[in-house]
């Protein structure tokens, strides 16, 4: 484990005492920057988003929030590419992708943060404050070009 998840870990404690259960917490064994992701989710809409906050020893921290939760298909990929792209040059806290390994679209926002300089309820109040809100104005969208649409 590294000091940034013990950190973390106190805010955690903090927002369960409010009986909110939010996170839950998974240690990568054997990792050589004693990664630690912390698993939760997001509602965008009515749609439930995994989102993980990845803490470890190197100078970023990052929050992943998964943007489809159903892999996509080939020709949703082709048409979904401009629009993350405009994404990724619109908002510089976002990057947008689609996944090699499970055709599905994440969005990344990289934290740079050192031990020292580490501050927990930043990610979560960017993710709260920041994130949600955009998410709310572009997933409809993205879901739409894809085809995932409620």
């Amino acid at each position: 484990m590294n000091s940034k998840a013990e950190k973390f870990d106190v805010l955690v404690a903090d927002i369960e005492q409010t009986g909110n259960k939010w996170f839950t917490k998974e240690v990568i064994e054997g990792d050589e920057y004693g990664t630690v992701v912390y698993h939760g989710r997001l509602e965008i809409h009515g749609n439930s988003l995994p989102v993980f906050i990845v803490v470890d020893n190197s100078v970023f921290s990052y929050i992943r929030v998964a943007i489809t939760t159903t892999s996509i298909t080939a020709a949703a990929i082709k048409k979904v590419l401009p629009k993350l792209n405009e994404l990724n040059q619109q908002y510089k806290v976002t990057k947008y992708y689609v996944n090699d390994e499970d055709s599905n679209i994440y969005a990344d926002i990289s934290v740079p943060t050192t031990d020292d300089t580490f501050e927990p309820a930043v990610l979560v109040n960017l993710m709260l404050e920041v994130i949600k809100p955009h998410l709310d104005e572009v997933h409809p969208d993205l879901l739409k070009i894809v085809g995932q649409a409620k």
